[in-house]
Protein backbone atom coordinates (compact mmCIF):
# COMPACT_ATOMS: atom_id res chain seq x y z
CA UNK A 1 0.00 0.00 0.00
CA UNK A 2 1.44 3.92 -0.95
CA UNK A 3 0.01 5.87 1.46
CA UNK A 4 -0.72 9.51 -0.64
CA UNK A 5 1.43 12.67 0.42
CA UNK A 6 -1.06 15.37 2.21
CA UNK A 7 1.34 17.84 2.22
CA UNK A 8 0.96 18.09 -1.83
CA UNK A 9 -1.01 21.29 -2.78
CA UNK A 10 -4.38 21.09 -3.82
CA UNK A 11 -5.54 21.47 -7.59
CA UNK A 12 -8.41 22.12 -10.07
CA UNK A 13 -9.65 19.18 -11.53
CA UNK A 14 -8.83 20.39 -14.84
CA UNK A 15 -5.06 20.71 -13.90
CA UNK A 16 -4.61 17.49 -12.42
CA UNK A 17 -6.18 15.90 -15.42
CA UNK A 18 -3.58 18.24 -17.59
CA UNK A 19 -0.83 16.89 -15.39
CA UNK A 20 -2.16 13.49 -15.40
CA UNK A 21 -1.84 13.44 -19.19
CA UNK A 22 1.51 15.11 -19.24
CA UNK A 23 3.02 12.53 -17.01
CA UNK A 24 1.64 9.40 -19.16
CA UNK A 25 2.88 11.38 -22.13
CA UNK A 26 6.07 11.28 -20.91
CA UNK A 27 6.08 7.68 -20.06
CA UNK A 28 4.75 6.77 -23.67
CA UNK A 29 6.36 9.12 -25.67
CA UNK A 30 9.21 10.55 -24.20
CA UNK A 31 8.50 14.23 -24.34
CA UNK A 32 5.52 16.61 -24.07
CA UNK A 33 4.80 18.67 -26.30
CA UNK A 34 1.47 21.37 -26.14
CA UNK A 35 -0.16 19.26 -29.58
CA UNK A 36 -0.07 15.94 -27.96
CA UNK A 37 -1.84 17.52 -24.89
CA UNK A 38 -4.07 19.24 -26.78
CA UNK A 39 -5.23 16.33 -28.85
CA UNK A 40 -5.51 13.83 -25.80
CA UNK A 41 -7.38 16.11 -23.65
CA UNK A 42 -9.46 17.32 -26.94
CA UNK A 43 -8.66 20.80 -26.58
CA UNK A 44 -7.33 23.86 -28.51
CA UNK A 45 -3.48 23.94 -28.54
CA UNK A 46 -4.51 27.75 -26.94
CA UNK A 47 -5.99 26.18 -23.98
CA UNK A 48 -2.85 23.87 -23.34
CA UNK A 49 -0.92 26.76 -23.94
CA UNK A 50 -2.47 28.73 -20.97
CA UNK A 51 -2.60 25.85 -18.80
CA UNK A 52 0.74 24.94 -18.77
CA UNK A 53 1.59 28.69 -18.05
CA UNK A 54 -1.09 28.24 -15.37
CA UNK A 55 0.64 24.84 -13.92
CA UNK A 56 4.16 26.61 -14.59
CA UNK A 57 3.78 29.56 -11.92
CA UNK A 58 2.96 26.55 -9.28
CA UNK A 59 6.31 25.57 -10.30
CA UNK A 60 5.14 22.08 -11.51
CA UNK A 61 6.68 22.12 -14.78
CA UNK A 62 9.31 23.85 -17.07
CA UNK A 63 8.50 24.80 -20.40
CA UNK A 64 10.79 26.70 -23.27
CA UNK A 65 8.45 28.42 -25.82
CA UNK A 66 7.24 26.30 -28.32
CA UNK A 67 9.90 23.41 -27.16
CA UNK A 68 9.65 20.47 -24.90
CA UNK A 69 7.42 20.59 -21.55
CA UNK A 70 8.88 19.03 -18.46
CA UNK A 71 7.61 18.20 -15.15
CA UNK A 72 9.70 18.67 -12.23
CA UNK A 73 10.28 16.46 -9.57
CA UNK A 74 6.50 17.76 -7.77
CA UNK A 75 4.82 18.00 -10.71
CA UNK A 76 5.76 14.09 -11.46
CA UNK A 77 4.96 13.33 -7.53
CA UNK A 78 1.57 14.96 -7.94
CA UNK A 79 0.65 12.76 -11.54
CA UNK A 80 1.61 9.72 -9.66
CA UNK A 81 -0.82 10.30 -6.85
CA UNK A 82 -3.23 11.79 -9.32
CA UNK A 83 -2.98 8.06 -11.33
CA UNK A 84 -2.66 6.24 -7.65
CA UNK A 85 -6.21 7.54 -6.72
CA UNK A 86 -7.52 6.07 -10.05
CA UNK A 87 -6.71 3.15 -10.04
CA UNK A 88 -6.88 2.66 -5.80
CA UNK A 89 -11.08 3.89 -7.00
CA UNK A 90 -10.92 1.69 -9.67
CA UNK A 91 -10.25 -1.19 -7.76
CA UNK A 92 -12.26 -0.80 -4.98
CA UNK A 93 -15.45 0.16 -7.64
CA UNK A 94 -14.59 -3.75 -9.52
CA UNK A 95 -15.02 -5.11 -5.61
CA UNK A 96 -18.04 -3.83 -5.52
CA UNK A 97 -18.90 -5.02 -8.86
CA UNK A 98 -19.15 -2.27 -10.97
CA UNK A 99 -19.13 -3.12 -14.49
CA UNK A 100 -15.54 -2.05 -16.42
CA UNK A 101 -16.79 0.63 -18.07
CA UNK A 102 -18.50 2.83 -14.91
CA UNK A 103 -16.21 2.03 -13.21
CA UNK A 104 -13.52 3.54 -15.29
CA UNK A 105 -15.83 6.66 -15.84
CA UNK A 106 -16.63 6.74 -11.76
CA UNK A 107 -12.86 6.64 -10.66
CA UNK A 108 -12.17 9.41 -12.81
CA UNK A 109 -14.52 11.57 -11.62
CA UNK A 110 -13.90 10.48 -7.75
CA UNK A 111 -10.24 10.78 -8.03
CA UNK A 112 -10.44 14.45 -8.28
CA UNK A 113 -13.07 15.37 -5.40
CA UNK A 114 -11.79 12.56 -2.47
CA UNK A 115 -9.31 13.90 -0.04
CA UNK A 116 -5.94 11.82 0.22
CA UNK A 117 -7.31 10.80 3.78
CA UNK A 118 -10.43 9.37 2.43
CA UNK A 119 -8.62 7.39 -0.70
CA UNK A 120 -6.30 5.98 1.88
CA UNK A 121 -8.96 4.56 4.10
CA UNK A 122 -10.72 2.84 0.83
CA UNK A 123 -7.41 1.40 -0.25
CA UNK A 124 -7.12 -0.06 3.15
CA UNK A 125 -10.64 -1.31 3.33
CA UNK A 126 -10.21 -2.78 -0.81
CA UNK A 127 -7.29 -4.60 0.38
CA UNK A 128 -8.79 -6.02 3.49
CA UNK A 129 -11.67 -7.33 1.13
CA UNK A 130 -9.65 -8.73 -1.12
CA UNK A 131 -7.75 -10.73 1.47
CA UNK A 132 -10.70 -11.82 3.34
CA UNK A 133 -11.82 -13.55 0.11
CA UNK A 134 -8.78 -15.07 -0.58
CA UNK A 135 -9.34 -16.97 3.03
CA UNK A 136 -12.75 -17.46 2.54
CA UNK A 137 -12.60 -18.98 -0.95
Amino acid sequence: MIEINEDLPKLTKSIEDYIEVMYNLRKVKGSIRVTDIAEKLDVKPSSVVEAVNKISKLKLVSREKYGEIKLNEMGIQIAEGIIHKHNTLKKFLDVLGVDDTTAEKEACAMEHILSNSTINKIEKFTEFIESSQDQVF
